[in-house]
């Protein structure tokens, strides 16, 4: 196995599998306004369960670029180049829009007191457009690069190329939250694969054709 293969296989799980716990550790608000479920993200013996998934978030961000980074190698011409740009942008919306969802209870740890709570709605308001970066800008983004791949000369395997192509449209659908699941599972599908295919099998005509 190459080694450039197992390392984008544990990137494409990081990204697949460390948002998803990220997310289960902080538990932020989303979708429905719950003033229980805002009490509880911003109580002080909560935070320490947030910041650790913002550790989790740019873990799965880093992932995805190598994961990436694995996926421009299997481009020919300057749409590489396009699709990097678009993979590293979306990387970058994806940690910064979680760092938002969970600005509440951050400013709070850092406010040394000073901030004893904040009001749920406002809390509830800054988590919703963290969501909105992190799907909207970094779920699209990646969406953009996803069809930069698929739409020309790749050498991959053609099951890949239309999984692939799946996930873009999923992911450019991400601001309604659910599609984005089916990027989580393509993800995951990716990084067993490179981690356990014949990497050193020479590609078939049909898995190099336009």
């Amino acid at each position: 196995m190459k080694p450039q293969a197992m390392l984008a296989g544990v990137g494409a799980l990081a990204f697949g599998i460390l948002t998803f716990v990220a997310f289960i550790v902080a538990n932020p608000p989303g979708g429905d306004y719950k003033v229980s479920d805002i009490t509880d993200f911003l109580a002080k013996g909560h935070r320490p369960a947030a910041f650790i998934s913002m550790y989790l978030v740019m873990l799965s961000g880093a992932g995805l670029l190598v994961f990436l980074a694995r996926l421009r190698d299997s481009i020919d011409g300057d749409r590489a180049s396009v699709f990097w740009g678009f993979g590293v942008a979306a990387a970058t919306a994806w940690i910064a829009g979680y760092a938002v969802v969970i600005s509440p209870t951050a400013a709070l740890a850092f406010s040394s007191g000073h901030l004893k709570t904040l009001d749920p709605t406002l809390a509830w308001t800054i988590s919703e457009a963290g969501y909105a970066v992190m799907y909207g800008a970094g779920g699209v983004l990646l969406g953009c690069a996803l069809v930069t791949f698929v739409v020309g000369r790749v050498t991959v395997a053609t099951w890949f190329r239309w999984a692939t192509a799946v996930a873009a449209i999923a992911s450019l659908a991400s601001l309604a939250w659910i599609p984005m699941f089916l990027v989580y599972i393509w993800a995951i599908v990716s990084g067993i694969w490179l981690l356990f295919a014949d990497r050193e099998r020479v590609p078939s005509p049909s898995a190099q054709q336009a």
